[in-house]
C-alpha cells in the first residue's frame, strides 16, 4: 500500500516527485503516547483522500508520489554522537535525486536528521516550524534529543540561525531564560495574537530555502486532540492551510515533515486531517508545475 493509494504509474520512483518517508519513532513523549502509530495511521486515512483538489482545481498526485521503506532511527539519547543519522541519510538521497522529502512522524525530535540533510545542500536554510510549544528546551529529563528540545537542536546547527515559529502557547521559564541571555533571533508568533498575524509578513521573516516541521499540536486541540500534548488556543485548518499556500508562493520549500500524531482508536477525523493537509502540502508546493502540465496537456489535445 502507497499514501493516496495511487496507480503505479504514479507512485513508482521513476515517476516521482515527491518522497514520502513514515518514521514511526517515538521515545521521549512526555504525556500521551503513539507517535510511532501516527504514520500509518496517516497511510490508511489518505485512501479516503478525493484526489481532486477544488482549490488547486487539479490533481496533485499526479506529480508522482513515493511511499519509501518506513525509517527506525535507534534510539537517541545524551551518548549519541550522531542523532538521526540513518533519517539524515535517506532524506540526503532523497533530496540528491531531486525530489521533494516529506518526513512523516512520529515525535518531533526526529526533525533534525532532515533538517541535517538539508543543511547540507542550502546553507542558508531557515525553518518555518508550527507549533504549540518553543521547544527549546536544552534539555528535558535528562535527554538533550527530547522532542522538547528539538527546536534549540536545530538551532544549533542551523548557519542562518533563522527559525520562525507559529501558533506557541506553552513556553517554559527555562526557555525564556535562554532566550534573555542567548537572543538567538527566533521568531515567535503566538496564538493569542493570531487575530493580528499577517501570514506575509511572517513568511518574509524566514530565508529564500525554508524546511517547514509541523507538529500538528499547533492546531486547535478541538480538531487535533490526537496528539501527546493538546493545547487549546490553536490554528484553524484553514489558517495553517494558508500560511502553506503563502510560504510555497514566496519561498523555495525544500523539504518538510508533519509530526506527533498519536492516533486515538475509533477516532478518524484527526488521522483524515492530517492526511488532507499532507496532500494539501504537495499541491502548493507543486503548484507551478500542475499548472504547466496542464497548460502542456490543453496544447497537446488541440494540435491532435
Amino acid at each position: 500500500m502507497n499514501y493516496f493509494g495511487l496507480e503505479a504509474e504514479y507512485a513508482s520512483e521513476d515517476n516521482a516527485a515527491v518522497a514520502i518517508v513514515p518514521v514511526p519513532y517515538e521515545l521521549t513523549t512526555s504525556y500521551g503516547k503513539g507517535t510511532e502509530l501516527g504514520p500509518q495511521a496517516i497511510l490508511t486515512a489518505s485512501q479516503q483522500v478525493e484526489l481532486f483538489d477544488d482549490e488547486l482545481w487539479n490533481e496533485p498526485y499526479k506529480v508522482g508520489i513515493e511511499t519509501l521503506a518506513p525509517v527506525k532511527p535507534a534510539p537517541v539519547n545524551a551518548s549519541t554522537e550522531k542523532p538521526f543519522e540513518e533519517l539524515r541519510a535517506t532524506v540526503a538521497q532523497v533530496l540528491q535525486k531531486g525530489k521533494f522529502p516529506i518526513v512523516l512522524g512520529g515525535e518531533h525530535a526526529l526533525s533534525l536528521g532532515p533538517v541535517k540533510a538539508c543543511i547540507e545542500r542550502y546553507p542558508n536554510l531557515s525553518i518555518l516550524q508550527i507549533d504549540a510549544h518553543a521547544d527549546c528546551r536544552k534539555s528535558y529529563e535528562g535527554n538533550p534529543y527530547s522532542h522538547a528540545s528539538v527546536t534549540y537542536q536545530m538551532h544549533k546547527v542551523l548557519p542562518s540561525g533563522v527559525i520562525t515559529e507559529v501558533g506557541i502557547r506553552n513556553v517554559s521559564a527555562e526557555e525564556v531564560e535562554w532566550f534573555k541571555e542567548e537572543k538567538p533571533g527566533i521568531n515567535i508568533f503566538w496564538a493569542r495574537e493570531q487575530a493580528n498575524w499577517d501570514f506575509a509578513k511572517i513568511v518574509n521573516t524566514l530565508t529564500d530555502d525554508v524546511y517547514l516541521t509541523i507538529d500538528v499540536d499547533g492546531l486547535d486541540s478541538g480538531i487535533m486532540p490526537s496528539t501527546g500534548t493538546p493545547e487549546p488556543g490553536g490554528m484553524s485548518f484553514q489558517q495553517l492551510t494558508e500560511l502553506i499556500r503563502i510560504l510555497c508562493q514566496k519561498k523555495n520549500v525544500v523539504a518538510a515533515d508533519i509530526v506527533e500524531l498519536s492516533p486515538i482508536e475509533g477516532l478518524h477525523a484527526p488521522d483524515f486531517l492530517v492526511a488532507k493537509l499532507l496532500y494539501k502540502l504537495i499541491g502548493y508546493r507543486f503548484a507551478e508545475k500542475l499548472s504547466a502540465m496542464d497548460s502542456q496537456a490543453k496544447n497537446t489535445k488541440v494540435l491532435a
